[in-house]
């Protein structure tokens, strides 16, 4: 299998698709031959396929999101061979979905995981909390963190934000200097990514929830800041990457010491690193 053959093939097939689609196909693509690659065979076989699916479901994932994976980034590997998918999908119903429902961590919990990844002494663990919880990107940008991103002279940390395609580089507060600068940045795939999520919520007590998963600490972050009544919206939207700037981000990194500040006096999960 070569694999850099597929990549170039499946960026043709979707050169038309918008660059935070096109990420996310290229990561689904890149964790399916990596399984090909574990089970040895080939990418095109129907029986390999469908004990992937298998595989998704038996990690919690809903038929929903099986489909989605096969037919879309998958499935643009098939199209672009000029093949028929093998694999007949089961037909589901779209459910409307529930605000009200939304996984997210809550406070105590996300200290909880804190606390579990501080006691762990592993690395990574720390890497991949305090990046989260004190910054909360999602998880394709602190997949797409490299070292040459990590300043340890400045004392800053550089994020690639995804949905914009601009760089900010944040202040990196005391409280967690040691887990970002003390150890090489690590490298994890997207299952890698979320497994770290679910470990360090088991070491912590937490019951197992196949959906309340990494995007859950985002969106507990967002919330206990917006809740935080010094920070308005226009601060939380520059502090996490939500404001395109107009074209100053296409020209130089933000850096904005000021925001962090702010955030970093109120910021309700810093304490935790202590």
């Amino acid at each position: 299998m070569d694999r850099d053959a597929l990549f170039k093939e499946l960026n043709m097939e979707t050169r038309w698709y918008s660059e935070h689609t096109r990420r996310q196909y290229f990561s689904h693509v890149s964790d399916y031959l990596d399984y090909v690659d574990s089970v040895g065979g080939d990418w095109k076989d129907r029986d390999i396929l469908d004990r992937y699916t298998q595989k998704l479901k038996q990690k919690g994932k809903s038929q929903v999101y099986i489909n989605y994976i096969v037919r879309g980034p998958i499935g643009c590997l098939f199209r672009a061979h000029g093949l028929r998918m093998p694999l007949k999908l089961p037909r589901v119903t779209m459910a409307r979905f529930d605000f009200a429902a939304r996984l997210q961590f809550s406070a105590e919990e996300v200290q909880l995981m804190i606390q579990a990844a501080l006691k762990s002494g592993n690395p990574v663990w720390q890497f991949i909390m305090a990046v989260s919880t004190i910054y909360g990107p999602r998880a394709s940008e602190i997949r797409a963190i490299r070292q040459e991103d990590i300043h340890p002279k400045k004392m800053t940390l550089v994020i690639h934000v995804l949905k914009y395609g601009v760089k900010r580089e944040h202040v990196v507060p005391p409280a967690i200097q040691p887990y970002i600068f003390g150890n090489p940045c690590p490298m994890l795939s997207s299952n890698g990514l979320y497994e770290v999520i679910h470990e360090v919520a088991k070491v912590a007590g937490m019951p197992y929830l196949p959906r309340k998963a990494y995007h859950a600490v985002r969106h507990c972050l967002a919330t206990e800041l917006r809740y935080t009544s010094e920070f308005d919206d226009p601060l939380i939207a520059a502090f996490m990457g939500w404001a395109e700037g107009g074209m100053v981000p296409q020209y130089a990194t933000p850096f904005l010491p000021k925001v962090d500040g702010k955030i970093f006096a109120k910021h309700p999960f810093l304490e935790f690193w202590l």
